[in-house]
């Protein structure tokens, strides 16, 4: 089976990457912004229309997975880079879009995957990302029927490159100096390790399943919670951290709980989400 996976050098694509050429039934390829010095990874533009083109028809793929992200320009990517994506794939190809829990602004948690999704204005900090990825899915379920659409927690864990999250990274630093730090504990999210993605990714090319699925661990986690565990893991001392509640009236358009109910995935797939 060929499978194209857009964003190949991310912190997820690249463990995807790694992690699906180890299997002998799949052709990889992948994508990114720059020359790569591995042959089957090709520098494509999505937003340019003739670029992702002639990537599709080079490669001819069976199976799509969007694992590109930009933060601030989420929109844009979606709007032309999404959008000339399914202008160049056929009707058959599956295509795999990686969305996330933020889209569930109201964070009230437990999220199934019937819920509604929804928008933030645009003075928010996430507004153009979590918009953006709205706008993405929306897309999808009208244009495309043969899709999965992931919706994943933050991601953490060690990628095939021996890189770890960057919010990890900012808090080791911390400690290198000394510094004390906090974490909300009020918080919640679904906390997902990239390897367990990963394999996650890689059983969805294989199996007949469409549709919209969460997945992650059953439990929920605080960010405190987290970072607690998190650090315990890595070796670094955790006594720099302590506890704070954060006030919806200081930060209004934080969703406080965005937590997914990931029942469907574990019913569903032989992958195991393991807790932090």
């Amino acid at each position: 089976m060929r499978i194209l996976i857009l964003g190949a050098t991310g912190f997820l694509g690249s463990n995807l990457f790694q992690l699906a050429s180890e299997n002998n039934n799949l052709t990889v390829f992948g994508t990114s912004r720059f020359q790569h010095e591995n042959s089957n990874i090709m520098q494509v533009d999505v937003t340019n229309k003739q670029s992702i083109g002639c990537a599709i028809k080079k490669i001819n793929p069976e199976v799509v997975i969007w694992s590109l992200m930009s933060f601030g320009e989420e929109t844009q990517l979606i709007k032309l880079g999404l959008e000339n994506l399914l202008s160049e794939i056929e009707s058959e190809t599956k295509l795999i879009f990686l969305s996330t829990d933020a889209v569930f602004v109201e964070g009230i948690g437990g999220y199934k995957e019937s819920d509604p999704i929804g928008t933030l204005p645009k003075e928010a900090d996430l507004a153009d990302y979590v918009n953006g990825k709205n706008i993405g899915e929306n897309l999808i379920l009208n244009n495309h029927p043969n899709h999965v659409i992931l919706r994943t927690g933050p991601l953490y864990g060690n990628n095939g490159n021996g890189v770890i999250e960057k919010r990890t990274v900012r808090i080791i630093e911390k400690i290198k100096e000394n510094q004390s730090f906090k974490a909300y504990t009020n918080v919640y999210r679904t906390f997902v390790d990239i390897n367990d993605l990963s394999s996650t990714i890689i059983e969805l090319t294989k199996i007949k399943f469409k549709g919209i699925l969460h997945v992650g661990p059953i439990h929920k986690e605080s960010y405190y919670s987290f970072y607690k565990k998190r650090l315990e893991q890595l070796g670094w001392n955790n006594s720099f951290l302590s506890p704070i509640i954060i006030s919806k009236e200081d930060f209004p358009y934080l969703s406080l709980d965005t937590s997914l109910n990931t029942q469907k995935a574990h019913q569903l797939l032989k992958s195991n989400f393991r807790t932090v």
